[in-house]
């Protein structure tokens, strides 16, 4: 017991107390499990609660198509792969063209489907997505399909700019005349080591898909047209179709219809061209993969 003036303190002796007796022990422990447990209940009730109101329960489904028009037959690659379902649970779809056409229906959603529209017109693609519990997810795309097509321009979605140039073999290339096959352009340059890097890769592209309509045509950005032709002899990268204009990366004017003549965009520079004309794939070569090559073929 202290006296501080002229009040008694008990503090010490109820400490003693307190430590000694088994049930306050007891009140103590409960009370501190008590504080530990009501806060982590509260955010487990609430992860719970966002989980159901974020995550939901539903198949989400998502049809995916980088051509969306053109000219009459269009070839339409429909990509299902995005589609996903919050539960993980097993899935079927059915995607129907919206031309009268039989749809197509599976469960492999890492499948291209692709459908041509032969005839003009517009046309809406509708995904139907159902679970093995019998919830649905939807999703479509209209097609339109004319002679005009897509606009002119070096972006994904537009109808590639047509060009003529001279081949380094002596003969010349127009790009129209490719129509038909997948075209894979690529800007490079000798002088260029990133170029040189992946040209392989390409190359690699160009062995695997030339048999599935896969046409490779390289833009040479050198001074002098002899330093690109040295440079893919030596290295036996024949499988390309070499094409070359006087000016170099900032002065040929295919460099510049694409693009890819300022100091802004560097190179490589790879896009690559569905069967209609239109661009579906602009970027680094080193981007470019296997499935996006197939996802277009």
């Amino acid at each position: 017991m202290h006296l501080h003036g002229g009040r008694v303190s008990m503090s010490r002796r109820a400490s003693v107390v307190v430590g000694s007796d088994p049930r306050a022990q007891s009140w103590r422990m409960g009370s501190r499990l008590l504080r530990f447990t009501l806060p982590l209940f509260g955010l487990t009730v609430l992860a719970v609660g966002l989980a159901g109101c974020v995550g939901g329960r539903n198949p989400i489904a998502v049809l995916a198509t980088a051509v969306v028009t053109g000219p009459a037959p269009l070839d339409v690659a429909f990509d299902l792969s995005h589609t996903v379902h919050p539960l993980d649970r097993p899935m079927t779809f059915e995607l129907s063209f919206g031309d009268g056409s039989a749809p197509s229906s599976g469960s492999d959603f890492g499948v291209i489907a692709h459908h041509t529209y032969s005839l003009g017109g517009i046309y809406e693609a509708v995904l139907s997505v159902t679970d093995d519990a019998g919830a649905a997810g939807t999703d479509r795309v209209q097609i339109t399909v004319d002679d005009i097509g897509p606009p002119v321009g070096a972006r994904a979605g537009e109808t590639a700019p047509d060009f003529t140039a001279h081949t380094t073999d002596g003969g010349t290339l127009t790009l129209s005349t490719l129509r038909g096959s997948v075209v894979l352009l690529d800007f490079w340059g000798a002088w260029c080591p990133p170029c040189q890097a992946t040209l392989p890769h390409l190359d690699s592209l160009a062995r695997t898909y030339a048999s599935r309509g896969l046409v490779a045509v390289i833009v040479g950005t050198d001074i002098e047209e002899a330093d690109g032709v040295d440079y893919l002899t030596q290295h036996e990268l024949t499988r390309f179709a070499s094409v070359w204009e006087p000016g170099g990366k900032s002065g040929s004017p295919i460099a510049q219809l694409y693009g890819v003549s300022g100091d802004d965009v560097g190179i490589p520079r790879t896009y690559v061209i569905d069967r209609q004309g239109v661009i579906r794939f602009v970027g680094h070569p080193s981007d470019l993969t296997q499935d996006t090559v197939e996802a277009i073929l």
